[in-house]
Parts: C-alpha cells; structure tokens; sequence
C-alpha cells in the first residue's frame, strides 16, 4: 500500500473520528476493568476540540496518512508545541506529541514511522532539540515503535484512585 503523509489543518479533524474512535477501543482493551476509559464518541467530543483550538492556536501541528489517491485516513500524528518548563533545559519550545494512531488494519506497515519522521522533521525545521510522547503501559507494540525512533523514558507518571467519603 502506497501512502502519502501530508500535513494536515483544522479542516481535516473531522476526517480523524473514526481513527480516534478504534484507538479509544484499542485503549479500552489493553486496560481491561482496571481503569474507567470515555465512551468512544464522548471522548471523540472532547478530543475533536482540542485538536481545533492547538490547530487553531497554530500551538499544533497534524500531519495526516492517507493511501494515495484515497481520501480515507489511515493514521495521523497530532503533536502540539509546549514551553518546556523550570527543570529541565530542552530548548524553548519542545514537542509533546498527543496521538499517533494507526488504524488496526494497517499496523506494521510503516506507517507510524512514516507519521513521525514527518512530524519530526517539521519539529527540527522550527528549531526544537526535544520531543515527547506519552504511552500506555500495557501498549507494548507502541513503546518498542517509539523506542526504534529514538524515545526513552523520562518521567514515569502515576495514576491513583481516591476514595470518597461516605
């Protein structure tokens, strides 16, 4: 399968519902009953506008893989530009990327690799020395990809339950 991966606009989130809607299932699946994952649709609500307000705030950057000649997408990376802070010297702005989903039936295609080096590129060509990405624990085929493309972890965030009074 030839794919193009081009950078994407505001216009263009609609077209990544579906894609969003899998991964919040694939996500679903991977954690089982141990932690409370959005209905799919109602996750794709609050996600849809974020993506428009970074995009809009050009605080965003998207950049889409579509089979050639096809509309459909089969994936797309969304990273946004973050100060990067107090602590740690890596450069004024840095890259946080928020998603990277591939759909089911094209994992291991290259792909994800392909959406990254794009989204890399772009974060190089802006003058960002560090990027970011966030991912499941239990998401081992995400984390060995992220780790061939040069990630390591970083900071290990935790997650508890609080308990609410009677």
């Amino acid at each position: 399968m030839d794919i193009d991966v081009v950078a994407g606009s505001v216009t263009d989130v609609d077209d990544l519902a579906a894609l969003w809607i899998a991964m919040v299932e694939h996500h679903r699946h991977l954690v089982g009953q141990e932690y409370p994952v959005r209905a799919a649709e109602q996750s794709w609500t609050v996600c849809r506008q974020e993506y428009r307000r970074w995009l809009e705030e050009a605080t965003g950057l998207l950049f889409i893989a579509r089979p050639s000649g096809s509309g459909e997408p089969v994936g797309y990376i969304l990273c946004r530009l973050a100060e990067s802070g107090a602590t740690f010297d890596l450069g004024r702005i840095r890259g946080d990327v928020d998603s990277l989903v591939v759909a089911d039936r094209a994992r291991g295609s290259g792909i994800g690799s392909a959406l990254l080096a794009a989204c890399r590129a772009e974060l190089q060509r802006r003058g960002c020395s560090y990027w970011s990405i966030g991912v499941l624990e239990a998401n081992h085929d995400a984390a060995r990809l992220y780790e061939r493309h040069g990630f390591r972890p970083w900071i290990r965030d935790m997650l508890g339950q609080l308990e609410q009074p009677s």
